[in-house]
């Protein structure tokens, strides 16, 4: 049966990854691990600010859902390297790259990705690599703030603690700040290590509060585990 299976009020999108997306690859050397680790951040960073500056400031049309609504939604399922999370099923999965023990995904709020010129975003995004033995995790992670700020966002941390994600401990932070055309950003990072590999997941929102998205976003953090 082609397309996706839905089973009580789920989508299951497992049956329709792609097979070339989710072969086994060999591991990399230990010689270009860095150089992978830094193009995937680089390719993910890249797809975050294409989002960032996509707004033309125009008023949307629709308003994204805020945070009064119920919290129970119809959501889809993801399950591909490793990793199994569901989302909203109104939400878009927009970048799905697995390779190994790397990947990187991105799934975006409906009306942004029906509406490039639109002025608000609501964005999730998961980066998985494999750890380079010559650096540590929070270094890793302020590369990928680096990366942000170095392309126009001007973003600051406001808080951190630490926090369970999927049965793991982690970090988590919470940036706030301007893009780079002035529109308001809010991050949630969420980072840890767990058997030599790396993750680090961004909720991102522009254009409007983080709180306002909170019941969405807690769709996908609540629903993590590592399989």
């Amino acid at each position: 049966m082609n397309g996706p299976i839905k089973k009580d009020n789920r989508i299951d999108l497992r049956s329709s990854v792609k097979s070339s997306n989710r072969r086994n690859i060999s591991p990399f050397g230990n010689k270009y691990r860095k150089e992978l680790l830094a193009g995937a951040i680089a390719v993910l960073i890249a797809l975050l600010i294409i989002m960032l500056t996509s707004s033309g400031g125009t008023t949307p049309e629709n308003n994204i859902s805020g945070s009064n609504e119920t919290p129970k939604m119809p959501v889809k399922i993801y399950s591909a390297g490793g990793i199994y999370l569901e989302y909203p099923q109104s939400w878009n999965l927009t970048t799905d790259e697995v390779n190994g023990n790397n990947m990187q995904i991105v799934i975006q709020d409906p009306v942004s990705i029906n509406n490039p010129n639109n002025a608000q975003l609501a964005a999730f995004t998961i980066l998985k690599v494999q750890k380079d033995p010559y650096e540590t995790l929070e270094q890793r992670k302020d590369v990928f703030i680096q990366s942000l700020t170095n392309s126009g966002a001007n973003i600051v941390p406001k808080n951190t603690t630490n926090r369970t994600i999927g049965g793991i401990n982690a970090t988590e932070t919470i940036y706030d700040g301007k893009g780079p055309k002035n529109e308001q950003i809010q991050l949630k990072l969420i980072y840890f290590e767990q058997k030599d590999i790396i993750y680090i997941m961004a909720c991102l929102t522009k254009g409007m509060e983080l709180q306002s998205q909170s019941q969405y976003f807690d769709v996908i953090l609540n629903s993590f585990r590592l399989q």
